[in-house]
């Protein structure tokens, strides 16, 4: 009982512009994250902007439904979270969408959530 109190204290006190992880126990600045993806089942690896990442227990669906649509976060295909801070350009070739990183990382979209991230971006 105290453990959680102590818990939702810590996390009630952070920032609104930090992803908590490890239980409430830690936290890292949302611009720090370049994107986060699904890893090995129920595991998710957010991949920092420094060469870092940080394993978390739990899953992407978890980071979705707190991150997508509130801090510049957009689920680009199953399995990866994008922070859109990163996105350098969109490209289409052979009709296959391909979204390229500001640190060189590039990776394929799904048909459907790429043409809603692409609409997403034309809109804000």
């Amino acid at each position: 009982m105290k453990t959680q109190r102590i818990m939702k204290t810590y996390t009630e006190n952070l920032p609104t512009e930090k992803l908590v992880y490890n239980y409430g126990k830690k936290a890292v600045a949302f611009n720090n994250i370049k994107y986060i993806e699904s890893f090995a089942g129920n595991y998710s690896m957010i991949r920092l902007n420094n060469k870092g990442y940080i394993c978390s227990s739990f899953t992407l669906k978890h980071y979705t439904s707190q991150l997508e649509g509130k801090c510049n976060f957009f689920l680009a295909r199953k399995g990866l979270l994008l922070n859109l801070e990163f996105i350098k350009e969109i490209t289409e070739k052979d009709g296959v969408k391909s979204v390229s990183l500001s640190t060189g990382e590039t990776f394929k979209l799904s048909r459907r959530l790429g043409s809603r991230l692409i609409d997403y971006l034309k809109e804000g």
